[in-house]
């Protein structure tokens, strides 16, 4: 996958399953997320736009108890 064609999949994703389950895709046919992810998909803020449309965000939580 190329840069546009990963960042329209993941401009489609209308839930946060269906972002997860664009990301594995990513992950799958790149061998792991592509050098550029961390700049062109969290730093860029595409990420936070698209996880808008479900109340999401790109923080990393984790549960305690």
């Amino acid at each position: 996958m190329d840069e546009q064609s990963v960042i329209a999949l993941l401009e489609s994703s209308q839930s946060a399953l269906e972002w997860n389950r664009n990301c594995d895709r990513v992950k799958k046919e790149c061998g792991g997320y592509p050098p550029w992810w961390y700049e062109k998909i969290i730093m860029s803020g595409l990420c936070d736009r698209v996880a808008a449309r479900w109340g999401g965000d790109s923080k990393i939580r984790t549960k305690v108890g």
